[in-house]
Parts: structure tokens; C-alpha cells; sequence
């Protein structure tokens, strides 16, 4: 039966097959308003309309039967907002060449696709500095912001001074670009693990393709095809091939890389490797993808931030597994970054990055000590349109993590909401927000936290190819203090707008009140998950669980 199917796929090699994947599933309908139940009724206040999106193609991009055979097809790891400039590919046929931006899941989806088949170099696509671009924050999101006089400060000499970058949250509407801030700090937060997932499928795709190339035969069941010497004699600048293979079990087909970088006299060791476990049904597959990325703080490229760890030499450790059934796929992306080289206990038992090895200078000295992040997504591979959650924590000790979780009303993407939010620690997370923290790192801070969000309401206008965010149908705005509020009656100012100067706004006066506009649910009997849930947004179900599960 195996030599069957790498018969068929050779034979795929010279002749195209296609399959449709237009079907869509309909999503729960978000309310742009406060209530906790979904409310059809338009706005009260709404925005100008933006241009809509034109009605998509029904001819999809053909998709290969053999391909999910020995590659997992259409599958990648983005932020649903992520957009790029249309051009180089069209994916599954859906955007018209007028629309200057796509979706980039699918125009990562058509690279991948293309190097598998041969149509496109790894030495003209291949960039080793995809695997050292991080997420980061968007300028809207958690500015450093000054203060003075502040009402919580237990003594005069720390009652002024400036708020952290990161621990605000969504503290303006917009971000430079124009997305709403939700939007662009989602963008921001997976800009990382969506580079690195594109080049590292980009690098096992590519090692089909040279042996393809080369006359080569993909391995029968228990072989393994090594095509090391191909990959070096691509020519990647810097780059050295210690390791390249392809197994075949009776069940899986496995890729492995090792490859070293030299950055000046050093060099930094770099691992891939994915699992896929394909099925009778070309569309119905599941795997994981795993990746270490060695770095260093001081050289220039290849940092990974952060101020936990007592050393510069830092790795990046990755994983997604994912579940692929038809037209619906489930994902789980975790990311961390460990301390030193050659570390160890970096997978779990489930092949994804272990969120319990967590960093001790004195216990633990290369577990996971910055920045560690957990995406869940449940989509629709056609649309996009599905259940994201997104959560992250900056430091091994901190006592939240940060929590999004995001939903669209229909599968055209054109609009939805978003909730930003804190809840248990990273290892013990189950993807949903418990509540808000509007004093995490000021004078008096005070991690309890409130029954409330922030949530902002998105849409997209395809004119300006942003995602809209309105101050009427958002709930942002607080003071960073323990209550949320200020009640005027002292001299505390605080940079509302963030321009990094106290009071050039008419707002940033000490004698005005200032009252939060937080989301709350409604319902005084609902928790907060309970009242976001009630609301249309789901978190997702993902592989393996979420750490509360685990």
C-alpha cells in the first residue's frame, strides 16, 4: 500500500489533481455592543461603511490529493489579521487581482506549496534571520507611560515616574498603521512564530524538492532518504547542513535538519523537526512541527530579549501540533525562550514546548525564562474565519499571563471583537481571561483582579486594508490605578494620550475625574468567561489541551 501511494505521488509530480475546498461553516454572531448576548440589531452610532470585500472567487487554487501524503498541504501558523502584499501568489483563487493585500496565511500556504513542487528555489527563498524575528508590542499596545501624584504611591518620593512599556494593555485606539489596537497587537504578538513557521516548513518542503530534483526517490516504508549533500549544495550563505533526512514508517513520514549559522567566528546551532501522520483522506492529516533556534544577546541579529535569564546565550524552542479534517483545522503553537545552549527537557511527552520547565537560576538554569506563548486556533483553512486565543507571559515569575481571545461574526472576516485580558499563570492557563489588572506595575500595585476586559470592536475596510477601531465601540480606557478610576480630588496626572508629556491635553488635568469604561458583563451571575463566551466567542479546542488540561 505504501509503495502504492509514493507511486501515486511521484506520478503527481507531472500531473495536477484538484479537490474543492470551498465549503464554509457559519460562526456565531459577535455582538458590536456591551451585552452579553448576541444582538443582531446594527450599531446605535455606527461608523461610515467601509468598501466591501468583493465576493470571492468559487474557482479554488487546485490542491494536490498525494501532497498531504507525505506533507502536511495548506497548513500554517498566522495571526488572522496578517495581511500581505498580493503579487507574488494567489491562494486558492479567492481574492481578485484588484485587492492590493492578502490574508498571509495563504500567501504562506502558496510559497510552501510552490517549493514543494519544484516551482521555487530554497537558495532564492531561504533567510536564516526568519527564525530570529519575536513578537513584540504594538506602539498602541502597553506605552511606557509618565505620571505624577499618583493616589496609590505609598510615599511622595515614588508618586511620579513613568509605567513600563507592555503593561497597559490596549491604551490607545489605533496603532500606527490604522488597525485597531487589538488588531495590530495580535499581528504584533505572532509576528514571530509565524516567521519562524514559514521557514521552517519552507526548509522541509525544500528537501522533497531536491531529492525530486536530483532523480532521487522518496523513501519506501522503513527507509530513510538523506539529502544533506543537496541541501548544502543549494549555496545558503553562512549556512551548513550537518543533517537533512526523510523517513518513512508505516505511518508517519518524518523530516529532521540540523544545520549551524556562523555569525563571525561563532556558531549557533539551529534543529527542525515535524512529524505527519497522513490518512486515507488526503484532507484529513495530523502532526507537529518542533524547532531550537540558539541565540545571543549582544550579537546583532540573532538576540532573544529579556532580563530573567543570567546569561546572553539564549535558545528559541517551538512547536505546533495540529489536526487537519476536511476544511477545518485545529492548532496549538507554543514558543519560549530558554536559557544558554544545548538545553535540555525542552518537549513534553506530546512533542510541544514544555510550559512546567520553567526557569530556577539554582534548580533550573536552562528552562524557559522569557516570553513564553500559547496560540490556539480552530479555523476554517478556506476563510480563516473560526475560535483564536492568544496567551502570553513575559517572565517565568510573573503572577498573570496576558490573555486574547478574538472572534469574527461571519466568514468574511469583515468584522468581529476582540477582549484583552489577565489570567492564571502560563502553566496553569486554560486560554480564557479571568479579569483586568489596571495596576500591574505602578507605585502600590496590586494584582487582584476586577471583572472586567478590555474589548474593542473591529472592522475591516478594505480601501485602506486595515481593521477599523472605533472609540464608540470600544471599552479601553482606565486609570492605572488600583481602583481603575480617579476621583479628582488629588494632583495626580497621567499621560492619557501617551506623547510622553503630562498635560498638553485638556483631559490631563488633576481636578477632572477620570471613570474607567471597562467592559463588564452584564449579568452579575456570569463569570468573565462565561458573560465573553455568551457573547459568541469561543476558545478554542486545541491538540492536547491547554495547560490546565494537561
Amino acid at each position: 500500500m505504501k509503495k502504492l501511494l509514493l507511486c501515486l505521488f511521484v506520478s503527481w509530480l507531472c500531473v495536477a489533481c484538484s479537490s474543492d475546498d470551498s465549503t464554509t461553516t457559519p460562526q456565531p454572531q459577535v455582538p458590536d455592543n456591551n451585552s452579553d448576548t448576541p444582538d443582531p440589531t446594527p450599531d446605535p452610532e455606527p461608523d461610515p461603511e467601509p468598501n466591501p470585500e468583493p465576493d470571492p472567487d468559487p474557482e479554488p487554487d487546485p490542491e494536490n490529493p498525494q501532497l498531504a501524503v507525505v506533507f502536511p498541504a495548506k497548513f500554517m501558523t498566522t495571526s488572522p489579521f496578517s495581511r500581505r502584499a498580493e503579487g507574488q501568489q494567489k491562494a486558492f483563487g479567492m481574492y481578485d487581482t484588484s485587492i492590493s493585500t492578502v490574508p498571509s496565511y495563504f500567501s504562506a500556504t502558496e510559497l510552501i506549496d510552490a517549493i514543494l513542487k519544484g516551482d521555487t528555489s530554497i537558495s532564492d527563498t531561504f533567510d536564516v534571520g526568519a527564525f530570529y524575528v519575536t513578537g513584540h508590542n504594538a506602539s498602541c499596545f502597553g506605552p511606557v507611560v509618565m505620571y505624577s501624584g499618583h493616589p496609590d504611591a505609598p510615599s511622595p518620593s515614588s508618586a511620579s515616574g513613568s509605567l513600563p512599556s507592555g503593561d497597559l494593555g490596549l491604551w490607545l485606539v489605533s496603532d500606527d498603521s490604522g488597525d485597531a489596537c487589538a488588531v495590530a497587537q495580535t499581528n504584533a504578538l505572532l509576528e514571530g512564530i509565524e516567521s519562524q513557521t514559514t521557514m521552517s516548513l519552507m526548509t522541509l518542503a525544500s528537501m522533497v524538492a531536491v531529492a525530486t530534483a536530483d532523480g532521487s526517490s522518496l523513501p519506501a516504508v522503513g527507509s530513510t532518504l538523506d539529502v544533506t549533500g543537496l541541501m548544502n549544495d543549494a549555496g545558503i550563505t553562512d549556512v551548513t547542513f550537518s543533517n537533512a533526512s526523510i523517513e518513512q514508517t508505516t505511518t508517519q513520514w518524518l523530516y529532521q535538519v540540523e544545520l549551524s549559522y556562523q555569525v563571525g567566528s561563532d556558531v549557533y546551532a539551529i534543529t527542525l523537526d515535524m512529524t505527519h501522520v497522513p490518512s486515507a483522506d488526503a484532507e484529513q492529516y495530523e502532526g507537529y512541527l518542533r524547532y531550537t533556534v540558539e541565540g545571543e544577546v549582544g550579537v546583532s541579529g540573532i538576540e532573544f530579549p529579556g532580563m530573567n535569564c543570567s546569561q546572553n546565550e539564549r535558545t528559541l524552542a517551538g512547536s505546533i501540533a495540529y489536526q487537519r479534517n476536511g476544511d477545518n483545522i485545529v492548532l496549538q503553537a507554543r514558543s519560549g525562550t530558554l536559557c544558554g545552549h544545548s538545553v535540555a527537557n525542552v518537549f513534553n511527552s506530546n512533542n510541544i514546548v514544555d510550559v512546567d520547565n520553567i526557569y530556577n537560576a539554582v534548580s533550573n538554569p536552562d528552562g524557559w525564562s522569557e516570553n513564553f506563548s500559547i496560540y490556539g486556533a480552530d479555523f476554517d483553512l478556506t476563510t480563516l474565519a473560526g475560535d483564536y486565543a492568544h496567551v502570553w507571559q513575559a517572565g517565568a515569575g510573573d503572577s498573570h499571563s496576558r490573555v486574547f481571545n478574538i472572534g469574527f461574526n461571519d466568514a468574511s472576516l469583515d468584522n468581529g471583537e476582540s477582549h484583552f485580558g489577565y489570567g492564571t499563570s502560563i502553566d496553569d492557563t486554560d486560554g480564557t481571561i479571568s479579569g483586568f489588572i489596571c495596576n500591574w506595575a505602578g507605585p502600590g500595585a496590586d494584582h487582584t483582579l476586577v471583572s472586567k476586559t478590555q474589548r474593542q470592536f473591529f472592522e475591516f475596510d478594505s480601501t485602506l486594508n486595515v481593521y477599523l477601531g472605533t472609540d464608540h465601540r470600544a471599552n479601553i480606557e482606565y486609570a492605572p490605578t488600583v481602583s481603575c478610576d480617579y476621583d479628582g480630588l488629588g494632583t495626580f496626572l497621567f499621560d492619557i494620550d501617551a506623547s510622553g508629556t503630562l498635560g498638553d491635553t485638556a483631559l490631563e488635568d488633576s481636578t477632572l475625574a477620570f471613570s474607567n469604561d471597562l467592559w463588564t458583563p452584564t449579568d452579575s451571575t456570569m463569570t468573565v468567561p462565561e458573560a465573553i463566551a455568551a457573547r459568541g466567542l469561543s476558545v478554542p479546542v486545541i491538540p492536547f489541551g491547554w495547560p490546565a488540561e494537561e
